[in-house]
């Protein structure tokens, strides 16, 4: 956003990842930071203001449905209005609202639908119509999705260096000790502001020795596994009269998740959790008391 603004010409960036590595809820995170000031008064009038515009790409996107979305995001809800209009009068509209509303930065979310479509000439056609927005808006874009967006911009020459600032998220890594530190943090900090906050009277926390290897294993670091873990644990807890959180409560989410298949690591013996562990992830980093 300051690059643009010192070379008054958009200079965008890519924002990869495989599925649930946490890209989306980055960007919800960037969204809220930015739109703090919603509205104000002028004098003379009333102003709503979207410093920053997240949009989901719909799938199958076209040209059209995409500029609809972002209309829709803008504040003009009548769709049925919208998909009457042509391109040229959407995209005329866009650029009003992008000047009136402030907006300063345009993420693009799930942009890999956009190799949903069949014939690459759409595909191109659609990243070349969002190129020709940023440059008439003079407005950043996130483009965020799949590694396979940045094929897709490298092959038309003319969109690719438009793109200097290219994040690739990854999961955690438990081969390496700083990635398992960070991960560690992590798990704490969800312990600390989620569970605690539940008011167990009795509980296990998240990053007890065993509890914490099981919890490596068997998400892999994969945010949105650990999210379904924690919230199939969480309720089956709750569920509950006797107001605690146990192992077993964990053992029996994962019975039911695929990801946790075929060995349930909250089911496994210490050591054979952290042979499991020594295999998967080559040397241990997590170790037992015992070692």
């Amino acid at each position: 956003m300051s690059t643009t603004r010192d070379r008054q010409a958009a200079s965008s960036m890519m924002l990869t990842g495989d599925t649930g590595v946490g890209k989306s809820t980055l960007c919800k995170g960037i969204e809220a930071e930015l739109n703090t000031d919603s509205e104000h008064d002028t004098g003379c009038s009333h102003v709503f203001t979207k410093h920053c515009l997240l949009v989901e790409v719909p799938p199958n996107a076209t040209i059209k449905t995409l500029a609809i979305e972002l209309l829709t995001k803008l504040g003009l809800e009548d769709r049925g209005r919208l998909e009457h209009m042509g391109s040229a009068s959407l995209n005329r509209l866009i650029l009003q609202r992008l000047i009136t509303m402030q907006v300063r930065l345009i993420i693009l979310d799930e942009f890999h639908r956009i190799l949903d479509q069949g014939a690459t000439a759409t595909k191109k056609m659609v990243c070349r119509w969002v190129n020709q927005i940023l440059n008439q808006a003079t407005v950043p874009i996130v483009l965020a999705g799949l590694p396979t967006i940045e094929t897709l911009i490298d092959t038309i020459a003319e969109l690719s260096d438009r793109y200097p600032y290219r994040a690739h998220l990854r999961y955690f890594n438990f081969s390496d000790e700083a990635a398992t530190a960070q991960f560690r943090k992590v798990i704490q900090l969800i312990d600390q502001k989620v569970i605690e906050r539940a008011g167990f009277t009795a509980r296990v926390t998240l990053i007890q020795d065993l509890l914490f290897k099981a919890i490596c294993l068997a998400t892999d670091g994969n945010f949105r596994h650990l999210n379904i873990l924690l919230n199939d644990s969480l309720t089956l807890a709750l569920e509950r009269e006797d107001n605690k959180l146990t192992l077993e409560d964990f053992a029996r989410a994962a019975d039911d998740l695929d990801f946790c298949r075929p060995h349930n690591p909250f089911r496994l013996s210490s050591r054979d959790l952290t042979a499991a562990l020594r295999r998967k992830y080559a040397r241990a980093l997590l170790p037992t008391k015992a070692d």
